[in-house]
């Protein structure tokens, strides 16, 4: 037991319990003070429990107030014991206060603390706090459902989520089942391209990166080529294209890049010249969009194992790698598709057909479906360039390559 000043007594509202103080409870404890027990406060003088008891020695104009000093670590457990005091005796806490509580600490405290410290019944817990469960369900099958887009593994996901494996297993049961015919609602607002001639505008996904191509490309690939959910593979994945048509169209995705960009973590960093990434779920459509080469030669690194910085000779071979690598994963019993977009290099008095020496490369292992012309949005060269083509009496190219393999 002991004393402090009157004065000295610290009442924190954000930490006690007490939201309505009662007038005449006050007052009755004034007239009774030598009937009252102690006040109970922290080491710090901040009150614990006995607001009433402490009113009531203003109120009678008493210096001095009997307590007990409790070592507290911290704010929240200062509140928690002031909680527990107001919920067993004196003017204990409503219903509502505790309910208030309940929700509060919910996920925050374990439920059996929560319970004992409020004295309520583990129903009255439960269906305080089924809305907030219900709530933080509905954000855990949210993060699962992202997570298991970008082709995360169900071990991963379950480890960031929080959630044990089988759960993670059966809700993404329940994402992919999806009627088929729910794929020309989820086009509901694209007009498809009926030849094979495709010509778009401009780029116009928000990141802007060197080498960005206009995302009807990839929308127009996943709607004649996958199926929702599908597994997409970009190992050049740039500014995000592919995955911003991807979620847009609900296929997953695995998007990876040799440098990705700060502004998309969502991309993986990944060497496409090391082979296929080992967490790479069986794609049903690999897009591939690589440095052109010489033409981007510095543009996206210095590293030696940018394709835009290779000889001609590594770089077919990594196209070639890539096709061979897909075909292995595929196996016997899966019919993806590959599709690469790609358009020649030359200078004046120089020409490279990379589309036609990438065909080569592919056609080693995979088979040819389709062959499709994407002029440039832009002019791509400038006045002097076409200056000097025409006293040399040379053709400028405006188009790339889009072609589509299969098993």
């Amino acid at each position: 037991m002991n004393t402090i000043k009157v004065s000295e007594v610290v009442y924190r509202e954000d930490l006690y319990p007490r939201f309505k103080p009662n007038p005449s409870k006050i007052q009755e404890y004034a007239e009774n003070l030598e009937l009252l027990p102690p006040i109970e406060v922290s080491q710090h003088h901040i009150l614990i429990d006995g607001y009433h008891r402490w009113k009531a020695y203003q109120t009678a104009g008493v210096d001095e107030i009997p307590c007990v000093i409790t070592e507290v670590k911290s704010e929240q457990e200062l509140l928690m014991l002031a909680v527990r005091r107001n919920a067993a005796h004196g003017q204990q806490l409503t219903q509502e206060e505790k309910k208030r509580y309940a929700i509060r600490w919910w996920d925050v405290l374990p439920d059996d603390e929560i319970i004992e410290t409020l004295s309520i019944s583990r129903n009255t817990f439960l269906r305080w706090t089924r809305d907030k469960r219900r709530e933080k369900e509905a954000e855990q099958k949210q993060r699962v459902y992202d997570l298991w887009m970008r082709c995360e593994t169900q071990e991963r996901i379950a480890e960031q989520v929080g959630v044990p494996r089988q759960t993670v297993a059966d809700w993404i049961a329940n994402f992919a089942e999806i009627d088929p015919e729910a794929d020309s609602g989820i086009f509901r607002d694209f007009e498809p391209e009926l030849y094979t001639v495709w010509n778009f505008g401009k780029a116009t996904n928000e990141v802007r990166h060197f080498g960005n191509i206009p995302p009807e490309i990839i929308e127009n690939l996943l709607y004649y080529y996958t199926k929702p959910f599908d597994v997409v593979f970009d190992p050049f994945g740039g500014g995000g294209s592919t995955i911003d048509v991807c979620l847009r169209r609900k296929r997953r995705y695995y998007v990876s890049d040799l440098n990705p960009i700060p502004a998309r973590p969502d991309i993986r960093k990944h060497d496409i010249t090391q082979g296929l990434p080992d967490d790479l779920p069986v794609p049903d459509l690999v897009f591939l969009d690589p440095p052109y080469w010489k033409q981007a030669k510095g543009k996206y690194s210095d590293d030696p194992n940018d394709l835009g910085n290779m000889d001609l000779e590594r770089f077919l071979e990594t196209i070639g790698s890539i096709a061979r690598d897909v075909k292995r994963k595929w196996r016997a019993d899966h019919s993806g598709k590959l599709a690469i977009i790609i358009g020649p290099w030359n200078v004046i008095g120089e020409f490279v057909d990379l589309p036609f020496l990438c065909y080569e490369r592919i056609a080693k292992y995979l088979t040819p479906v389709q062959r499709i012309t994407v002029p440039y949005n832009t002019q791509i060269h400038g006045g002097a360039y076409v200056k000097l083509a025409k006293e040399k009496r040379e053709l400028l190219y405006l188009t790339r390559d889009l072609m589509v393999f299969e098993r």
